[in-house]
């Protein structure tokens, strides 16, 4: 059989709320131009939402239409972001492109040269809410009448733990008995190759992180086939802006100064980390010092904010401090106030019991779950995790404690 390449991507979230990464990632379609690849795979998400803009979808036609005008193919399938049933404009999209209909399984034969090199088996989501095992509308193939490569694409959850919703649930066991060399997965964000081989199973994750948790390299796969029927997939790095989330410690500061300098410190550190790549950053403190109440003074952080910004001006590969939050606690001795028969160690008591029971966490998380279900907390509120529940905690007894002690922390 003929050699041939694709790339597989997905998740790029066009339209979504971080305006300055929500444009089409045209480093993809040059990859594709670069590597002269025979076809381009997006496995869902193309668009943040089911109303996409009208701007979103004309980029993204345009950048196709320099694929197919190179002679490039390109296979799309719909996810829970972008389901068919969201709107879309009527517009023209280039020949060499292929969308997957959302009623039943479709399959496609690919050809290079006038010759048939795979035969690609895809399905999009209708609409948003798909909870039904999709690979059962996938065909089993008999190895012994298999002749071409073979690849699904699926916009699916393998298995339960991989921090996404659970739409169009199935187990990797259910994608390996389907005989394909291939299946190209879209919906997780993280990179994860699940199976590394006959067949290959691969989530690219997401092209561009989106927010402050989706940190590190982000990209495409590359893939390449043999003329005997062998794939490689090869990680390739595509961003245009990375991700950082970095805890500091004022343990050892004493002065505003020297919490500026600690963060200009760590910029350099990042800048060269991003090797190229201009950066955004959340920068948490934490630890415990005299600067705790420095900095919990109203518009200190905003104040040493600004002044790292401007910083940055002018910078080609700018490190952006997008947020410098605080989780420093005063400087206490905290067994002497366990010790207390007062009201401030009855409270610091309390928390610790908090902090160390998950029946007690259960209990105050269900008295907090009005806050979050009622129809105004749901509009506000994001879900929160116990990891996340747990610092709140503490971010609180660090409140009541600087209210109730006052100077005694200084």
């Amino acid at each position: 059989m003929k050699t041939f390449s694709f790339i597989h991507t997905a998740d790029r979230h066009l339209d979504s709320p971080f305006k300055g990464i929500s444009e089409i990632n045209e480093e993809i379609i040059d990859l594709c131009i670069e590597k002269q690849i025979d076809f381009l795979l997006i496995v869902g998400d193309i668009y943040d939402g089911s109303d996409r803009s009208l701007r979103a979808q004309l980029r993204f036609r345009d950048s196709l239409k320099r694929l197919s005008d190179a002679g490039i193919k390109a296979f799309i399938v719909h996810g829970n972001h972008d389901p068919l049933n969201g709107w879309s404009a009527n517009l023209d999209w280039p020949k060499n492109v292929y969308i997957f209909n959302g009623k039943s399984m479709e399959k496609v034969s690919i050809e290079k040269d006038g010759e048939e090199i795979a035969q690609l088996y895809g399905i999009s989501f209708h609409n948003r809410e798909i909870n039904t095992n999709l690979t059962n509308k996938f065909p089993k193939i008999s190895q012994s009448k298999k002749a071409l490569f073979s690849i699904g694409m699926l916009h699916c959850n393998v298995g339960t733990n991989t921090g996404h919703e659970l739409y169009a649930p199935c187990t990797l066991q259910d994608l390996i008995t389907r005989n394909f060399d291939y299946w190209a997965l879209g919906h997780v964000h993280k990179k994860a190759i699940i199976n590394g081989d006959n067949p290959l199973v691969i989530y690219p994750g997401n092209p561009q992180g989106l927010h402050p948790k989706e940190t590190g390299a982000r990209g495409c796969f590359l893939v390449n086939v043999d003329e005997n029927g062998e794939s490689t997939a090869e990680f390739i790095e595509v961003d245009s802006i990375r991700w950082f989330v970095e805890e500091l410690s004022i343990d050892s500061l004493y002065t505003e100064q020297e919490l500026i300098s600690k963060v200009h410190t760590y910029i350099e550190k990042t800048r060269k980390e991003a090797k190229g790549h201009p950066s955004i950053c959340r920068i948490i403190l934490t630890g415990r010092s005299g600067m705790h109440s420095s900095i919990a003074r109203k518009g200190v952080l905003d104040d040493i904010l600004k002044d790292i910004r401007e910083d940055e001006e002018g910078e080609k590969q700018f490190v952006w401090i997008e947020s410098i939050e605080d989780y420093t606690n005063p400087e206490i001795d905290r067994k002497s106030l366990l010790e207390r028969k007062d009201f401030i160690g009855d409270l610091v008591k309390l928390f610790e019991e908090f902090s160390h029971d998950e029946n007690k966490i259960a209990e105050l998380k269900e008295t907090l779950d009005p806050l979050f279900t009622s129809p105004s907390g749901r509009k506000l509120l994001e879900p929160i995790n116990d990891e996340d529940f747990l610092d709140l905690l503490k971010k609180t007894e660090t409140v009541c404690l600087d209210k109730l002690i006052g100077g005694e922390l200084s």
